[in-house]
This record gives structure tokens, C-alpha cells and sequence, in this order.
């Protein structure tokens, strides 16, 4: 009797045994398709992404150059706005002294104009004086003079000849005087209009220099917009691109969260033919036997353990309270951009930055900062390759890596190493990309990390 029980029992863990060794076997199959699947579509895709990562890199080329271009330009723009405002306060004196010249010509040419009258009329006199004697000439003074009725008289009237005889004589002098101070004056009359010319020679000359230094200055400002317009397109290109990895870190969260409660419902499925076979089993003898058949058949792996909702919901307790307190990915401790909005220093455009920046030694070891496991590897524009690692609802993001260690799926423990942060060849140098996020938010890196209170080479 106990034969013909084990032999039931036997028979019946067969089948069980043998159902669910197919069952498992065609849920292995399709899995398999579906991966060969979704393989060609991520290399097909690699391929376009690595056709436009060349891309890129020639345009970051041509664009670093057209920068360069550009701070030189700004810097004579600089230089030249300086100049012509210069040059300008320059004019400016130059026509205040050409419009004083022309104050000291019309003084001159006035004060010519009254020392010729002056000497006109001095000539004039001179020439009554003249005439005088030439009518009475000496004799008729020797002849007033021994005329005189008293010796008296005959001093006075010698005395009053004498006068007139020097009056005469200033008479002449006032005259050359006159006619010295006139050549005087007309000398720098002409050395004042002499002068004039030349100041306004250098006035036409420097508005002439003027005019061409401003016609370079449009120029020099027409090639700064067109540079500006090439920048501010570079940077709409980055803003597309940081909102195409939101979106890509969305559509990843989304996905693998339908691929796990896809294995939940499969797992939670199996587990009911589980119970219900072990139900059966127990009907049977021999329980040592069905207890070890059971236990093959239910030993679980350890990607379906972790994925566990109690499992994921106990890590994403422990990644929440570890706010303040989490490892550093690398060993450096420098940031050379900070999460949140970013200002161009020139234009004032303000761009998002999701995560931060940490310098590092080239291909520095890049470590897991929670127990998770990896949702996704991929190559993203302006990024490099990145690693997504799961916990919970949180998620870490570890980009521009030179090389990657870990596979998609992959169970990490806080502390293993998935790769080495980037080099002199990487998209963004010698640095690691390193990013929060739950849910849809992405969170400061800066609020979660450890203190900077330990020191560095850096």
C-alpha cells in the first residue's frame, strides 16, 4: 500500500514538476523573443545615437572656435567703443578751440581796424602840423619871436615854439609806434588764421577717422548679433536636450514600472499554482519527497526577491532617510555646476541644469551611492553614457562615464562600482554627471550628499 501511495506521489510531482518546468520554459521562450527584440532595436538605435554623437562633437568643435571669434570681437568692441568715446570728447576740444581762435581772429581784426584809424587820424595831424610850417617855415618863427614888444614876451613866445616843436616831434613817433603796433598786429592776425586753418584741417582729419571707426563699429556689432544668434541656438539645442533626458528618465520610470508590476502579477499568478500544487502535494504521502520537489520548483531567483514590492518599498524607506548622509560617487568633492537655473554671464539666458557636475582625475571609480538595481544603460546627447539605478521611488543617474561595468537589471549594493567617470574624450571632460530624482521631480544632489566637511586634493 505504501508503494502504490509513493508511487502516486511520485507520479503526481512528475507532472507537477514537468507542467511547470514547461510553463516556465515557454514564459523563458518568449522572454527570449522579446529581448532579441528589444536588443536590434537598442543597437539599431546606439547606431543613430552614435551617428548624431559625431555630429555633435563637430558642431561643439566649430562651435568652441566660434566662441573664441567671439571674446576677441567683444574685447576689440570694448576697445573701440572706448576709443570713439575718446575720440569724440577729443572733437569736441578741437572745436572749442577753433571757435576761440575765431574769437581771437575778429579781436584781432578789430583792434587792426582802430589802430588804423588811430594812425590815419595821427597822419592826418601830422600833416596840418606839415603844412603849418611849410607856409611860415623858420623864419617866421625868428621873425614872431624879435617882434615881441618885451623880453617877456619874446621867452613866452620861445617857449610855446619850443612845445610845438616837440609836439611835432611825439607827433612823428606816435607814428612810427602806430605803424609798428599795426605790423604787429597784422602778424598775429595771420599767425592766429594760420593756426585756424590747421585746427581745422585736424577737425576734418579726426571726423574723418571718426566716421570710419563707427562704420567699423556697426560692422563689428553686426558680427556679434550674428554670434549671439549662434550661441542662443546652441543653447536652445542644450535646453532640447536636457528636456529630451527628462523625458527619457520619465519614459524610463514609467516603463520599468510597468515591467514590474508585470512580474508582480506573474510572480503573485505563479505563487496561487504554487499553493494550489502544494495544496494537492499535501494530499499525498512520502512529505519529505513532495516538500523537496516543492522547494525546487518555488526556490526563488534574485532579481524576482528584489523586485519585490515589500523589498522596494523597505529601500526606498532607507534611500528617504538617508537625506544629507548619502556617499559621494566619487572620491572628489568639487562641483563645477549646481543643480537649478543657470544665467549666461554675457546674454542673461537662463537654462536648467537636472543635476551637478563634479571634476574628477580622468576615468575616476564612479560608485553606487544606495542598494538598488539598474533600470537602464544607454548613451544620451550631451551626457554620454548613463546609468540609471532604481530604488524605490527614487532614482540615481551617473553620466558622461568613459567606461560602464554593470548590466541593465543588474542588483547593486551601496559602495559597488558601476563604471569610470569621464576623460579628456567624454562630452562633457574629466567630470561625472550625477542626478536625483523621484517620481517625475528631480531633487538638489547637493541636499542628499555628505557634507564637504571632508578635505581633498581638490
Amino acid at each position: 500500500m505504501k508503494k502504490i501511495c509513493f508511487s502516486i506521489a511520485l507520479l503526481i510531482g512528475l507532472v507537477f514538476t514537468s507542467s511547470a518546468l514547461f510553463a516556465q520554459a515557454e514564459a523563458l521562450k518568449d522572454f527570449k523573443q522579446m529581448r532579441e527584440q528589444i536588443v536590434q532595436k537598442q543597437q539599431n538605435t546606439r547606431a543613430e545615437i552614435e551617428q548624431l554623437n559625431q555630429q555633435i562633437h563637430k558642431f561643439e568643435q566649430r562651435l568652441k572656435q566660434a566662441d573664441q571669434k567671439y571674446e576677441a570681437l567683444y574685447n576689440k568692441y570694448k576697445d573701440l567703443k572706448h576709443l570713439i568715446a575718446l575720440q569724440d570728447q577729443k572733437l569736441q576740444k578741437l572745436q572749442n578751440e577753433q571757435s576761440q581762435i575765431e574769437e581771437e581772429i575778429s579781436v584781432t581784426t578789430q583792434s587792426l581796424e582802430e589802430k588804423r584809424q588811430e594812425l590815419q587820424k595821427l597822419i592826418e595831424d601830422y600833416k596840418k602840423t606839415l603844412g603849418y610850417l611849410y607856409k611860415h617855415g623858420r623864419t617866421s618863427q625868428l621873425a614872431l619871436i624879435f617882434s615881441s614888444s618885451s623880453i617877456n614876451q619874446m621867452l613866452v613866445r620861445a617857449f610855446y615854439l619850443e612845445k610845438f616843436n616837440q609836439f611835432r616831434e611825439k607827433q612823428a613817433e606816435e607814428i612810427r609806434q602806430a605803424e609798428q603796433e599795426l605790423e604787429q598786429t597784422k602778424e598775429q592776425l595771420k599767425q592766429a588764421q594760420e593756426k585756424n586753418q590747421e585746427v581745422l584741417a585736424e577737425i576734418r582729419q579726426q571726423k574723418q577717422q571718426l566716421a570710419e571707426k563707427k562704420q567699423q563699429q556697426e560692422k563689428n556689432v553686426e558680427l556679434l548679433r550674428e554670434n549671439r544668434d549662434q550661441i542662443k541656438t546652441k543653447l536652445q539645442e542644450v535646453q532640447e536636450q536636457k528636456q529630451k533626458l527628462n523625458s527619457t528618465l520619465t519614459d524610463l520610470i514609467q516603463k520599468e514600472e510597468k515591467i514590474r508590476k508585470a512580474e508582480e502579477r506573474r510572480i503573485a499568478q505563479l505563487e496561487r499554482e504554487r499553493k494550489k500544487k502544494l495544496a494537492a502535494a499535501k494530499k499525498i504521502e512520502n512529505d519529505a519527497k513532495r516538500a523537496k520537489e516543492v522547494k525546487k520548483y518555488s526556490e526563488p531567483i534574485k532579481m524576482k526577491e528584489f523586485m519585490d514590492s515589500d523589498r522596494m518599498e523597505e529601500i526606498e524607506k532607507r534611500f528617504a532617510s538617508s537625506k544629507g548622509s548619502l556617499p559621494w560617487p566619487v572620491q572628489s568633492r568639487t562641483i563645477s555646476e549646481h543643480f537649478g537655473k543657470k544665467r549666461h554671464p554675457v546674454y542673461g539666458t537662463v537654462t536648467p541644469n537636472l543635476g551637478i557636475e563634479i571634476v574628477t582625475d580622468p576615468q575616476a571609480s564612479v560608485e553606487v551611492v544606495h542598494d538598488g538595481y539598474v533600470i537602464d544603460v544607454r548613451p544620451i546627447p550631451g551626457y554620454g553614457d548613463v546609468v540609471v539605478v532604481k530604488h524605490g521611488n527614487f532614482i540615481t543617474a551617473y553620466g558622461n562615464l568613459s567606461q560602464i561595468m554593470v548590466r541593465k537589471n543588474e542588483v547593486l549594493t551601496q559602495g559597488d562600482t558601476i563604471g569610470l567617470s569621464g576623460d579628456s574624450g567624454s562630452p562633457k571632460g574629466e567630470s561625472l554627471f550625477f542626478l536625483i530624482r523621484k517620481n517625475n521631480e528631480n531633487l538638489d544632489p547637493e541636499n542628499w550628499l555628505q557634507s564637504k566637511t571632508v578635505s581633498s586634493k581638490y
